[in-house]
Parts: C-alpha cells; sequence; structure tokens
C-alpha cells in the first residue's frame, strides 16, 4: 500500500510540472530590448597575461607599468557601455590573503586608437595583483 500511494504522489507531482512547464507564466519570451545573443569572445587567461585557451578573436596580455591586463578582440573596439563583461578569478586565489575583486572596463581611449578591454584584479587592501581570470564578453543586439 506506501509504495502504491508513493507511486501515486510522484505521478501526481509530474503532472503539476507538466501543467506548469507549457503554463505561459513559465515559458514567457524575454522582452526583445537587450536581447543578447551567444558571447562574441571568451579567453582563460594565465596570472601572466598568457591566454590559456579561448576563442581565437581575443588576444591577451600583461602590461606590468599599468598592473592591468589588456585584450584586443578582433574587429571590435571595445567599450564597457556597449558591452556586458562577465569576469571572475579562477583556481585558488588567495587564501591567507583574501578575495581578489575583479574590475572590467575599456581602455579610456573611446576606439580613437585602441578600443581594448582591460581587467583589473585587486586584493581586499585595493592593490592591483596578477592571478589566472575568465572572461566572456557579449554584445548586445
Amino acid at each position: 500500500m506506501k509504495h502504491k500511494a508513493t507511486t501515486l504522489f510522484l505521478g501526481f507531482c509530474l503532472a503539476i510540472l507538466a501543467v506548469a512547464a507549457s503554463s505561459p507564466v513559465f515559458a514567457q519570451e524575454q522582452p526583445q530590448t537587450g536581447k543578447s545573443g551567444p558571447p562574441i569572445a571568451f579567453a582563460s587567461v594565465s596570472f601572466d597575461g598568457t591566454k590559456q585557451s579561448g576563442t581565437s578573436n581575443i588576444t591577451t596580455s600583461y602590461n606590468s607599468t599599468t598592473g592591468l591586463y589588456q585584450m584586443k578582440i578582433a574587429g571590435v573596439c571595445f567599450l564597457r557601455t556597449s558591452y556586458t563583461t562577465v569576469a571572475t578569478v579562477s583556481g585558488y586565489n588567495g587564501f591567507p590573503q583574501g578575495a581578489l575583486f575583479v574590475n572590467t572596463d575599456d581602455d579610456g581611449d573611446f576606439c580613437h586608437a585602441t578600443g581594448h578591454l582591460v581587467v583589473g584584479l585587486r586584493d581586499i587592501n585595493g592593490n592591483l595583483t596578477q592571478a589566472d581570470f575568465q572572461v566572456v564578453v557579449f554584445k548586445s543586439h
């Protein structure tokens, strides 16, 4: 009897899920404004600026003078207001010093000559530091 009750309960739950999945409330499309497609570029970057993996259209480097990582996406003049960028530190990053914080920006050239994506990694004291990270870039349509 217990087995039959469990089977009925599971069947009831599956029926609710099937109805919910076909409901217009759960199947709403995203608004057309701000819609984004697949990433235009992504990379895994080593602490020294070397690209470990990623799309072929992105090159990476580390500028020891500024302490920032620079990325060039072929055919793209990167402006932070025109692209959505997600970056995160990868691997084991910081014990006992603490977490690292990731900042992304454009290089401030406003596409006059460069148009690079810039990534800065800061420790808990606000100091720029080096670490492995990943970055993904989207263009809004």
